[in-house]
């Protein structure tokens, strides 16, 4: 098995997490589409600690701190990595970050009813399902779940095969991941994506591997938002690159 795999057949061994959440659900869709709005796509920062595919978070370690630095930064939404094995996250670092009254999305492999329960409980506003691994089917329960609990759904994929499965439904949105989390590699095929957004007038989110260097040189206007993590942490000059993209 893939790194990937391994983390969802280990998912009926996490714990449940009966923290009570202190808010009512924000609107993570909401929060982008609002920034979108204003003629770029809503900034969506995320914090993780480490990551198989090579990233290691040596420069902004303190949550807390570190979106106290971005809350005032454009930001639409923060994204959290709460896979504690391969990505070292944890419900609490949710938990922690109720008070910016940011929308939050729990960043995680999700395949069961209870870790949708659990991201609730720790405050999440939405939470990541991925088509790639889970297919269609499973994907728009586990949705359904996550909605009548009050809580957004990105949807992601990769393979492009499963443009054909995206369906507009109330508190879901998609997003296009450029990595392929099978092999961990950047295999990006936007143009296509774009081409499929524009032809179904579709709004979708763009993740994995935004970088200063991306963004000059491609158009992302097509984007209802961009899901950047790396680069915030690394502190390379990302925030400028994504003022450049703002209107005048």
């Amino acid at each position: 098995m893939n790194v990937v795999e391994q983390i969802y057949a280990k998912n009926p061994t996490r714990s449940e997490f009966g923290h009570s959440r202190s808010r009512k659900p924000a609107g993570f869709i909401e929060g982008v589409r609002c920034a979108s709005s204003r003629g770029f796509p809503g900034i969506i920062c995320e914090f993780k600690r480490s990551s198989p595919s090579g990233f290691t978070n040596s420069k902004n370690t303190e949550i807390v701190d570190y979106f106290s630095k971005l809350k005032s930064e454009r930001i639409a939404a923060f994204s959290v990595l709460t896979e504690p094995e391969y990505f070292h996250g944890r419900y609490e670092d949710i938990t922690s970050i109720q008070d910016f009254k940011i929308p939050v999305l729990d960043k995680d492999f999700i395949s069961t009813t209870g870790m949708i329960d659990n991201a609730y409980n720790a405050g999440a506003d939405a939470v990541l399902i991925i088509l790639d691994f889970l297919g269609k089917d499973r994907s728009y329960e586990l949705a359904k779940y996550a909605v009548s609990r009050g809580l957004d759904v990105l949807m992601e994929f990769h393979d492009l095969v499963h443009l054909r499965d995206l369906e507009i439904t109330g508190n879901v949105t998609f997003g296009y991941n450029r990595r392929n989390l099978r092999n961990l590699k950047m295999e990006p095929n936007e143009e296509k994506v774009k081409q499929f957004m524009e032809k179904e007038d579709f709004p979708m989110i763009l993740e994995s591997g935004i970088t200063p260097d991306y963004l000059r040189k491609n158009d992302v206007s097509t984007f209802e938002g961009l899901l950047i993590g790396a680069s915030f942490l690394e502190n390379d000059g990302i925030l400028e690159a994504i003022g450049n993209l703002h209107p005048s």
